[in-house]
């Protein structure tokens, strides 16, 4: 009898699926780079794992030019048959994860994200899972999400909740706007000593912000956030709604300002933005099995988030959610 081999297959080695898979990604793109981008993983890791991909089969699958790499006529069959046994993989996978796509999926979201973002866009949501109902219940509540029988929730922060997994959507790029009649007669953009003299809004415990965009836009002497006339609100919501109406100056997240900038509601100040460590995460209980369902919903927040800062669309907010304050 046959003995099976530590690779599943009856008196067969296969080589590693992570060798395979360099091998594939690398052949399609006929780039070592580009398949390293799709992997996520370094370049450098793509090489050594085609390398010792070609010291287990004992011949080169590539030729290697100073820029560019082609297959060699040996190799190219191996690299048909691996595209075509990863779809057909990814079909049955796919498959299976659209059986799980059921149900009922109870979303914690703070209201100023959920009204102004999420609500709008989940007919996307359900026109990919037709079987699955996403119920998000707005509140600036706290909630326990088991006691208070949710599957996740939304937050914005920077991921390390205890007792929680963080799923990361997008990271907040972030620049200031206020309404037009708030800098009416200036000319615009302005320099960064005019937008130190106007009322700077923040909400109270992210009053850092403003600093750490004035060090990216340049400022060889950023403020420190006490120095700055700083007012401080309660929440995101407010000092949106602060901007909207004509008060001061806030940062936002480009996804988020899109619209009314594109309205005439908000006008940009200054083409500076600042990528900041907090963001907008989707969160589930740690310690049980993930759900499929929220890692769907997940990977379609992450997807609408990266098409709305690429199309200039809302695709994320500055708003909180979940069962932290709204921020």
């Amino acid at each position: 009898m046959d003995e099976v081999n530590s690779w599943g297959g009856m008196g067969r080695r296969i080589p590693s699926l992570n060798q395979l898979r360099a091998f594939e990604a690398a052949a399609r793109h006929l780039s070592f780079k580009d398949a390293a981008a799709e992997l996520c993983v370094t370049q450098s890791a793509v090489s050594h794992q085609i390398r010792a991909l070609e010291e287990d089969l004992g011949q080169p699958l590539f030729r290697r030019g100073v820029r560019e790499v082609r297959l060699t006529d040996r190799a190219a069959p191996l690299a048909a048959a691996l595209s075509e046994a990863f779809a057909k993989v990814g079909a049955e996978a796919d498959r299976l994860r659209d059986a799980a796509m059921t149900g009922r999926l109870r979303i914690s979201v703070a209201p100023f994200y959920g009204n102004r973002w999420l609500l709008p866009r989940l007919d996307r949501f359900r026109a990919r899972h037709p079987g699955l109902t996403v119920e998000p219940a707005l509140s600036f509540d706290l909630v326990d999400l088991a006691a208070g029988g949710f599957d996740a929730a939304v937050r914005y922060g920077c991921g390390d909740w205890q007792g929680l997994v963080a799923l990361p959507v997008h990271r907040d790029v972030v620049g200031p706007v206020a309404a037009p009649q708030y800098v009416a007669g200036r000319e615009l953009p302005l320099s960064l000593e005019a937008l130190k003299g106007l009322r700077l809004v923040a909400a109270a415990g992210w009053e850092a912000d403003w600093a750490a965009w004035f060090a990216a836009a340049g400022d060889a002497a950023a403020p420190e956030p006490g120095r700055l006339d700083l007012m401080t609100l309660e929440s995101r919501a407010f000092v949106f709604d602060t901007a909207l109406s004509g008060n001061g100056v806030c940062l936002a997240d480009i996804r988020m300002t899109a619209v009314d900038e594109a309205a005439g509601r908000l006008v940009r100040l200054h083409p500076a933005t600042a990528e900041l460590a907090q963001g907008i995460h989707v969160v589930h209980r740690a310690g049980i099995r993930p759900d499929p369902r929220v890692l769907a919903f997940a990977d379609w927040l992450r997807e609408e988030a990266e098409a709305g800062a690429g199309s200039g669309q809302p695709g994320g907010a500055s708003g909180a959610g979940g069962a932290l304050p709204s921020g």
